[in-house]
């Protein structure tokens, strides 16, 4: 697999490896330079549809609801994968999948399976601590990597693989994968990690960047206290379902998979007391991200069990997404811009006044910040990868998605590229590919895509389905 420094096809030399390594040292702070913390918190599994403030009364979120109308909430946030191991090392490498070669849970390429995989690549944490940052994870990891090789400098409680029970969890401390058992709930563990974290934070300390990864609310849902069951208790399945989610099909546990994310909620809460406790709200880049969706048994997909993302469908790619920056935020509330996942590493380092790889795709968010028309975000790009493993393997897709519109692109050929109108049909039920009245739309999302895949170097460039894009594509 080509190491994506700089973009190179190949991999550097000793001595270009010493260059480059110098171009990324950013060395210390100027004097008085006030550089932000930053507080980086994942869900797991979470729809977008899933909080308060997405129009959702079912859902119990007053914490993150609260965020979000104190920060910037992008209503229209995207994953550049949909599923847990590819998204998370794209956030370390600010890479995608195609690139950084871990494909899928089930399958990545040699290089990115090894404990020492990503160990000299420019990855987040990495340029961080060189830039004097103290970097710290906590939580969900379920990256091949040990995390200590990639740039944190501080491990404390963390779940090296996919999932763990939602009480009395398996988990592993510092620089070891050695599980043991802890007592209690296992967002509240992870939470009290964080919170010790911030409470006990030495003066003149250098900045940190602390991932918090929660596990909720993925599968198994519970249990979850009893004060958090009560939010729900006696209600009606019915009454659970969120707004628009089809009332006629078979679908997963909503009960407990809003419990999870209540419970989550409530633990978000006591991190962010924390960080008011401790004076550092005002200089801290606070952003929540849900990793990736969930179908919940639509089109068939998650009605139960875990396998409900990996799709190129809304609920699968859509993702809950606040950031909250008060030393760089000018407005706050909702926007609709397409953002990715893919934007947050690149965020991370100009947050921090450093320069990203040029080969990271992603973009710098602040405009956002500043101003919720900014230009350069009208469009988002989705990857499924994984073109081999038995169980996925025949769902490679690309997609590109605006705030209004989105066009799939499979690699089988017996599927047909799908158009859907997201304005008018939110639940993409009716695909408008190939259709008279939408040939410019159609065109002008073929475009955006093609460029890209050339830019970014994408092998799906070889697949009869793509090439078939550029007759139609509109020139730029």
């Amino acid at each position: 697999m080509p190491r994506p420094w700089l973009g190179l096809s190949r991999p550097p030399s000793l001595v270009a490896l010493f260059v480059l390594a110098l171009a990324f040292s950013p060395g210390p702070a100027k004097a008085g330079e006030q550089r932000p913390n930053i507080l980086f918190i994942t869900s797991d599994d979470q729809r977008w549809d899933t909080l308060g403030v997405a129009g959702n009364p079912a859902i119990h979120t007053p914490v993150l609801d609260r965020l979000a109308r104190e920060g910037v909430y992008f209503t229209q946030a995207t994953v550049n994968v949909s599923q847990c191991l590819p998204v998370r090392a794209s956030l370390l490498t600010g890479l995608e999948p195609h690139s950084h070669g871990a494909y899928a849970h089930q399958n990545q390429t040699p290089e990115a399976s090894r404990p020492t995989s990503f160990s000299d690549w420019p990855t987040v944490p990495a340029l961080l601590r060189d830039a004097g940052y103290e970097t710290v994870l906590v939580g969900k990891w379920h990256v091949a990597s040990d995390p200590w090789r990639v740039g944190f400098s501080r491990v404390m409680t963390w779940i090296p693989s996919g999932a763990q029970r939602f009480l009395d969890p398996d988990v592993a401390h510092g620089e070891s994968r050695r599980l043991r058992q802890a007592d209690g709930y296992t967002q509240e563990i992870l939470a009290a990690d964080a919170v010790e974290y911030l409470s006990h934070r030495p003066e003149g300390a250098p900045p940190f960047m602390l991932w918090l990864a929660f596990t909720a609310p993925h599968a198994p849902f519970g249990p979850n206290p009893q004060r958090i069951e009560a939010l729900y208790a006696d209600r009606p399945a019915e009454e659970l379902l969120p707004p628009g989610f089809p009332r006629d099909i078979p679908t997963n546990d909503w009960r407990h998979y809003d419990e999870g994310i209540s419970h989550l909620d409530e633990q978000v809460g006591r991190v962010l007391s924390a960080l008011d406790r401790a004076g550092l709200a005002e200089r801290t880049v606070i952003v929540f991200l849900g990793d990736n969706g969930f179908m919940m048994g639509e089109r068939g997909v998650g009605v139960t069990g875990g396998a409900g993302k990996v799709v190129p469908y809304e609920s699968s790619v859509r993702v809950p997404m606040i950031v909250r920056a008060p030393s760089l935020q000018e407005v706050s509330g909702p926007s609709s811009a397409a953002v990715s996942s893919l934007d947050l590493p690149v965020t991370f380092l100009r947050a921090a006044g450093l320069t990203p790889p040029p080969a990271w795709p992603g973009r710098d968010l602040e405009p956002l910040l500043r101003a919720p028309g900014a230009a350069g975000f009208d469009a988002a790009f989705t990857e499924w990868a994984d073109e081999t493993s038995q169980r996925f393997g025949d769902l490679a897709f690309r997609l590109v998605r605006t705030p209004t519109h989105k066009l799939i692109v499979w690699k089988d050929t017996n599927r047909p590229r799908e158009l859907y109108d997201l304005a008018a049909d939110p639940r993409e039920a009716k695909n408008l590919a190939g259709g008279e009245a939408v040939r410019a739309v159609e065109a002008e999302l073929a475009r955006r895509l093609l460029d890209h895949l050339r830019a970014t170097d994408d092998p799906a460039l070889s697949w009869s389905t793509i090439e078939a894009l550029a007759p139609h594509a509109v020139p730029e």
